[in-house]
């Protein structure tokens, strides 16, 4: 067995540092999928994709998380799980919620963690691993998507809680 040392050296010729891509990685994908919802997943693949070059590929991810969201609301409102409102509201005040209306909450998270988790998992098994089926890229810094994700969760809940 002979071995060639200039191998690597024809990798690294073959393959310029512009053939790399900085893009947010499968875990971050799937982490902002799963926590933030499947919109948000969708967007940081876009963004992905659109480095990439894929620009039809990133409307196609973006309308199919789009749809995935409408659809896994249709699925939470078909299960006829409702919150009482104003046991939430007297919660978060700090009276304690009577054990049914716990329940509810629980079972409405749990829900929507499932139905996140198998969106994001077809963001990055099939979208992601179709478009980059290898491992050259770099993986960017999550932060400036993170506060985003973190204002706008924090706008929605002040948009709820005053409407």
């Amino acid at each position: 067995m002979e071995f060639d040392e200039n191998k690597d050296e024809e990798i690294e010729d073959k393959y310029s540092e512009d053939d790399y891509v900085d893009i947010y990685s499968k875990g971050a994908i799937l982490g902002f999928s799963v926590f933030f919802g499947v919109i948000f997943g969708g967007v940081l693949l876009m963004l992905n994709l659109r480095a990439a070059g894929y620009k039809r590929a990133a409307w196609q991810v973006l309308l199919f998380s789009a749809f995935y969201h409408i659809l896994s609301g249709v699925l939470i409102s078909a299960t006829g799980l409702r919150v009482n409102v104003a046991a939430i509201k007297a919660g978060a005040s700090g009276t304690p919620l009577n054990p049914a209306d716990m329940q509810t909450v629980i079972s409405l998270y749990a829900l929507t963690l499932l139905i996140n988790l198998a969106g994001g998992l077809v963001l990055t098994r099939y979208f992601f691993k179709k478009y980059f089926p290898d491992n050259d890229y770099y993986p960017k810094p999550i932060w400036t998507p993170l506060l985003v994700a973190i204002l706008i969760a924090i706008a929605a809940s002040y948009i709820v809680r005053i409407g």
